[in-house]
């Protein structure tokens, strides 16, 4: 059993190892993407004016009217004094533009800029969206780089076990043993200082590790595994993307009510329901007839715990189709609200941010490691080794841990 476990773990951390060390890495930048972002970009992300800010409606109206080829479908609300809104647009009567993100002043409707959100990809104004995009995609066309990752993720979460399994002791005393494993020899040959880290950095880190797999696939294949296998476990709600396929229409009809609309229908939901609601961002969907609404609740935050709640209201007729508060369901539908909060930290804050930062360091680490680890023990490095001059072969094998090639 264990002969296998180890073939499995190598073949798999192999063929995933490449991709979760991009994985990581890129996981890293984007812990951070917002600030990363305003910093790279100030005059898109800051604005010099004081006062009210418009309301949705007439924020839309100044952006169509400087953009006319643009319709606005997404609105962040709560903005800081200073901040600029970012706003999302796609073109009216099927136009293609050449951009779907718009930078406004929220006070004033000014355009500050525009750009393609996820386009390619090192200058200032790309890198984060780039970035963002080529971690859960790798920017393969379609759906193929989603379900890519998200078959990653399964492969990955599965191998975590196996890694922790092969790490367990085969004698005793057992806990004596294991304690090896945990740490990392001091003053080792670069075999076994790269074996210590890759296996000690696995255990240490490895039921967040586990989480980030878990929650990638969440995301990337939520109806396809995620959803099907915590409901082996816990009763589940409808979920809003099952509700949406069924909305989906070739020929959307224009909105009877509009942003503003939508708000004031969401506060009424809310106020029959006894909670004051605070919007942080309206949008619409054209291709569905709806419109959504993000919102936190009294003392709760957009930014941690859970995050915000949603509202997605029939664009016709205002009646409520959907619904996905925070909190509320099943122990099944809480965990899978919490995935993107877990994948990225937010759940606990600014700590957790910084944790999920170090952790994407950790897992390219991990492949790093496991790859010299792997080429250390090949067949294809004995040869190399056995074939070198025989002044360094006492050395080497020193240095590696390997036993010296017989002469």
């Amino acid at each position: 059993m264990r002969a296998a476990l180890v073939r499995l773990h190598r073949y798999a951390g192999l063929s995933l190892a490449l991709f979760l060390a991009l994985a990581g890495l890129t996981g890293s930048a984007i812990v951070f993407n917002e600030e990363i972002d305003a910093w790279l970009n100030p005059a898109l992300f800051e604005t010099h004016t004081s006062g009210a800010a418009l309301s949705p409606d007439e924020l839309a109206r100044r952006v169509e009217r400087a953009l006319p080829d643009a319709r606005v479908t997404y609105i962040p609300l709560a903005k800081a004094p200073g901040e600029a809104a970012d706003l999302r647009v796609e073109g009216r009567n099927g136009k293609v533009l050449g951009y779907d993100e718009v930078f406004a002043d929220p006070v004033t409707g000014r355009v500050l800029g525009k750009r393609q959100w996820g386009a390619c990809c090192f200058a200032p104004v790309h890198l984060m969206p780039f970035l963002y995009l080529f971690h859960y995609s790798l920017q393969l066309p379609g759906e193929w780089g989603i379900w890519l990752m998200g078959i990653i993720g399964c492969i990955w979460a599965l191998d975590c076990f196996v890694g922790f399994a092969l790490t367990l002791p085969r004698a005793k005393p057992f806990f004596q043993r294991w304690k090896i494993a945990w740490t990392v020899k001091r003053n080792a040959g670069s075999f076994r200082f790269n074996l210590d880290l890759h296996r000690a950095g696995g255990l240490w880190l490895w039921g967040i590790l586990l989480l980030v797999a878990t929650s990638g696939v969440a995301m990337n294949l939520p109806d396809q595994v995620f959803r099907p296998v915590l409901s082996v476990f816990s009763p589940l709600k409808q979920s809003s993307l099952d509700i949406a396929a069924r909305r989906l229409t070739a020929h959307p009809r224009p909105p009877k009510f509009s942003f503003d609309g939508a708000l004031d229908r969401v506060r009424s939901i809310g106020a029959s329901r006894g909670c004051y609601v605070h919007p942080q961002m309206v949008f619409l969907f054209p291709a569905y007839d709806a419109y959504g609404v993000g919102f936190t609740r009294d003392g709760q935050s957009a930014e941690t715990g859970l995050g915000q709640s949603y509202m997605y209201l029939d664009s016709q007729t205002g009646q409520l189709i959907a619904s996905d508060i925070m909190g509320q369901g099943s122990a099944g539908d809480i965990y899978a609200q919490a995935q993107y909060q877990l994948h990225t930290g937010r759940i606990l804050g600014l700590p957790g941010r910084i944790l999920i930062f170090l952790t994407g360091l950790v897992v390219a680490m991990l492949s790093l490691t496991g790859i010299y680890v792997w080429a250390r023990k090949s067949h294809w490095f004995r040869h190399r080794l056995a074939t070198r001059p025989r002044g360094n072969q006492g050395r080497d094998s020193a240095r590696s841990g390997l036993p010296a090639p017989a002469e």
